[in-house]
């Protein structure tokens, strides 16, 4: 679990070490987690947790390490970054792991970059 809105899964091992994605939950947002600055960058600064930033990630952590995982990837950018839907499970009728953010109060509906209808 690398925030409350990105992890790694990781398939099962054959022949050598498992295959691993990072998979960035579609359409919420969760705080971001703190980072150190650079070194020997004098223009960077350390950035604090934002907001239910850590309790975002807690609650993925809890919930989904060592469990079984369901992801579908819905956008995958130029640059490689997938975004999708975990489901907790073998399959999409578990439980979708960012409503379960949402619900929780650890992380909120993207609304910028949405197209609505006119």
């Amino acid at each position: 679990v690398l925030s409350g809105c990105a992890i790694i899964v990781r398939g099962q091992p054959r022949g050598g070490p498992p295959p691993e994605r990072q998979i960035n939950l579609s359409n919420i947002r969760a705080g971001a987690i703190a980072r150190r600055a650079a070194q020997g960058q004098p223009d960077t600064k350390d950035i604090p947790d934002e907001p239910w930033a850590f309790q975002a990630r807690e609650f993925l952590r809890k919930k989904l390490i060592g469990k079984e995982v369901c992801f579908t990837v819905e956008i995958k950018t130029a640059i490689g970054r997938e975004y999708g839907m975990v489901y907790l499970g073998r399959d999409t009728t578990g439980e979708n792991i960012a409503e379960s953010l949402v619900n929780e109060g650890l992380a909120t509906v993207r609304r910028e970059g949405i197209r609505g209808n006119k």
